[in-house]
């Protein structure tokens, strides 16, 4: 097959959904009737989006700062495309490339890429494959990926989730599994690893997405980075609900970066709850580690499912 950007659609009794190659880009979650993603629909709103929706990120997804990282004691300028930071893979990051198609079937969905070495100012080939599959109430994301020279890795899904299917995620409740966060300067992390007890970033317990969002609270709403729990492999993350229906995410990713889409076109139209590694971790080496090697095969899963 080849990668001629098109839309494939995945389909269970239960939900549909809409798939493109462009950023290997979600582009419809659509159950009981509801399309709970908010973002662009059509191939041509596309070409406008800046807010990565529903895209894979890479070749790092979140921040780096100052665009540059030293690896093997060499040190690598990166593209800088958010202030003095270089972000979710640079000024043509994976979100914004056409993926090939390797098999499409009703329930499944293969998109593989390979950026060359030295693509945004990373070193090495990187090839990468991603599998979406649906059963049930249940869309599932699995990604691997593979270099022929030590690099950086970490790749996430970037959907913005709207359980109403319009307006604002204000009267959401969500719950993030996580003890810790990652307090931040100016979207950079200090390199601290904080309990969130007794701050507005606890949200072990649901709360109101609308009560800890505003001028009294967290003015700018959440871009936070969470520590999951609960050890290694495939565990709870994360659970959105607006009352009729609810989201559960899991993942295998050490961290949870929860963005209520403050400066999306629609403020507050969505949440994006993205599973990755920990942001600048090139410059914080007690986090856990993003570089890659040549003969290992690195992986992530991501599974949400709706009820």
């Amino acid at each position: 097959m080849d990668n001629k950007i098109d839309i494939y659609t995945l389909e269970t009794p239960e939900i549909m959904v809409r798939v493109t190659n462009y950023g290997a880009r979600v582009l419809s979650f659509v159950y009981q009737g509801v399309n709970c993603l908010y973002g662009p629909q059509t191939l041509e709103d596309l070409a406008a989006d800046t807010c990565y929706c529903g895209s894979i990120c890479g070749r790092v997804a979140n921040r780096i700062a100052g665009g540059r990282f030293e690896l093997d004691g060499k040190e690598y300028t990166l593209a800088v495309n958010n202030g003095p930071n270089h972000l979710h893979g640079g000024l043509r990051g994976f979100s914004d490339i056409p993926w090939e198609v390797k098999e499409a079937t009703p329930t499944r969905l293969v998109l593989s890429l390979e950026s060359p070495d030295g693509d945004e100012g990373y070193p090495g080939t990187v090839k990468v494959q991603a599998i979406y599959t649906v059963e049930g109430r249940r869309l599932a994301l699995h990604m691997q990926a593979e270099t022929d020279a030590t690099t950086l890795l970490n790749l996430t899904n970037h959907a913005y989730w709207n359980l109403d299917g319009a307006g604002t995620v204000d009267a959401h409740c969500l719950q993030v599994h996580a003890e810790a966060y990652t307090p931040m300067v100016a979207n950079i992390p200090t390199g601290e690893i904080s309990p969130v007890e007794g701050t507005l970033y606890d949200l072990r317990k649901p709360a109101i997405l609308g009560e800890r969002n505003g001028a009294n609270a967290l003015a700018g709403g959440y871009d936070d980075n969470y520590v999951l729990g609960g050890g290694a492999g495939l565990r709870p993350a994360a659970v959105l609900t607006n009352g009729r229906r609810t989201l559960r995410v899991d993942t295998d990713a050490p961290g949870i970066q929860v963005y209520t889409g403050d400066y999306l076109p629609l403020p507050r139209g969505g949440v994006a709850l993205e599973a990755q590694n920990y942001p600048d971790t090139p410059h914080h080496p007690q986090f856990p580690s993003i570089v890659l090697h040549p003969g290992h095969l690195w992986m992530r899963t991501i599974v949400w499912e709706i009820d």
